[in-house]
């Protein structure tokens, strides 16, 4: 099995309507990693709030961002690889259910539009989990499970926090600690288990 934990920067809150403005993942058994700014898809300015917040300013995604559909498809490029080596493939996102999932869905639709079906049993294979769900399972005593907090709980420090690899830099660890307590409990921790206990 491969676990890729990832996170998306976004230029807002609605995974449905917000453009992606950068794209973090890492491998957990290879160490492989996914980086990259996107210059925003509908081609609207990020918030001034917004950029306060994650760091990232229109100047910056001018300068250093990529084509989002270039973006998009580097991107599952390098998760089919992962794929291909081990179809096993589980993904990791903080709030990845209701926030990431769907944005990373959105980005597959609109590679399907330009014609690339080469993704399509990849997306149907994936095992999504997402662990903040994982979090209140292990710890329903707990009134926030949010990153930040389950940072604090695991003495887990974000260098860089609200960037898209400080933020998968720090559910790497966060995700060990969760799946040590597991094991401890002599819970199931196989993707099909993770993907049971989380969602239905």
């Amino acid at each position: 099995m491969r676990t890729l934990i990832y996170d998306f920067e976004t230029s807002g809150l609605n995974p449905f309507h917000e453009d992606i403005t950068e794209i973090g993942c890492m491998c957990l058994e290879t160490k492989d990693t996914f980086t990259c700014l996107l210059k925003p898809l509908s081609d609207k300015l990020l918030s001034e709030r917004n950029q306060e917040i994650t760091g990232i300013t229109n100047k910056m995604l001018n300068r250093d961002g990529v084509n989002p559909m270039i973006a998009y498809q580097k991107y599952f490029d390098f998760l089919y690889s992962n794929y291909t080596s081990d179809p096993d493939l589980l993904m990791i996102a903080h709030n990845g259910l209701t926030f990431d999932d769907i944005f990373l869905k959105r980005m597959h639709r609109h590679l399907q539009a330009e014609g690339h079906s080469k993704y399509d049993v990849m997306m149907g294979n994936i095992k999504f989990v997402d662990s903040l769900l994982v979090s209140r399972l292990l710890h329903p005593e707990r009134y926030s499970h949010s990153m930040k907090g389950m940072c604090i709980l695991y003495n887990v420090i974000n260098e860089s926090a609200h960037r898209a690899m400080g933020d998968v830099n720090a559910l790497s660890q966060v995700w060990r600690n969760l799946m040590d307590r597991m094991k401890r409990k002599g819970m199931d921790t196989s993707g099909t288990s993770l993907r049971y206990l989380t969602y239905c």
